[in-house]
């Protein structure tokens, strides 16, 4: 069967009933379970994330931030297929992508699961690396932020709210920073929840499944009577 695929208990079944049925030589046995993991799962987690929802066709949450554009485009295309014949099986892994926290590698693997089911992690500020580079210039949404707290600076005599360009030449990220928060009245963060919602993109729903099967057979020699649509 599938080893580390997501096929759910009735597809499993299918596929059981289906081996089980035609008798396959072992070879070919092998062949349709790595075309099915090929061209049916991973082609379907490509469709997936193409349309951006679940295979069930719920939609996947939204991002929490302003960030635009497709979310998990670059996971389908680490999904690689190992054979298993010594156990009749395939295993779809997940593979490369060069993810990093902070210094430390990522394995895709982890990312994929945490997409796949979601997940909740408390971040310790201790454990982390400070956001801003070393000389890192103020922003501009760190000067609108100054700016409509009443940051000012003396002229001469007189006080005087300092423009956005005079702002992010003069301060660091981390100088605007801690202004901010002082001038906010707000405590520093020791700790946080990240939480991710789960978006489901590995995966088939029955018909899907059914037609995926049907094809797989039809391309290895089996099942040339049955047209996938009608499966």
């Amino acid at each position: 069967m599938f080893a580390g695929g997501e096929l759910n208990p009735n597809q499993l079944a299918e596929l059981q009933n289906a081996l089980a049925s035609l008798d396959l030589p072992p070879r070919k046995r092998q062949r349709l379970l790595w075309r099915l993991a090929k061209y049916g799962l991973i082609a379907a987690a490509k469709r997936n994330v193409r349309n951006q929802q679940s295979p069930d066709g719920n939609a996947w949450a939204g991002r929490k931030t302003k960030r635009r554009g497709k979310m998990l485009r670059n996971l389908p295309k680490l999904l690689h297929v190992r054979e298993m014949p010594e156990i009749n099986a395939v295993r779809v892994y997940l593979q490369g992508g060069g993810y990093r926290n902070g210094a430390s590698p990522v394995p895709a693997g982890v990312v994929g699961y945490s997409q796949q089911y979601g997940m909740s992690v408390r971040v310790n500020r201790s454990g982390q690396r400070s956001r801003a580079e070393p000389g890192k210039k103020a922003t501009i949404p760190q000067a609108k932020k100054l700016r409509a707290l009443g940051y000012a600076v003396k002229r001469g005599k007189r006080w005087k709210k300092p423009t956005y360009r005079q702002i992010t030449d003069t301060l660091t990220y981390a100088q605007a920073g801690v202004i901010i928060r002082k001038m906010s009245g707000r405590a520093v963060k020791t700790s946080w929840v990240i939480n991710v919602p789960a978006r489901a993109f590995l995966g088939m729903n029955d018909d899907e499944f059914n037609k995926a099967l049907a094809r797989q057979l039809q391309a290895i020699g089996f099942g040339w009577d049955v047209n996938a649509q009608d499966r």
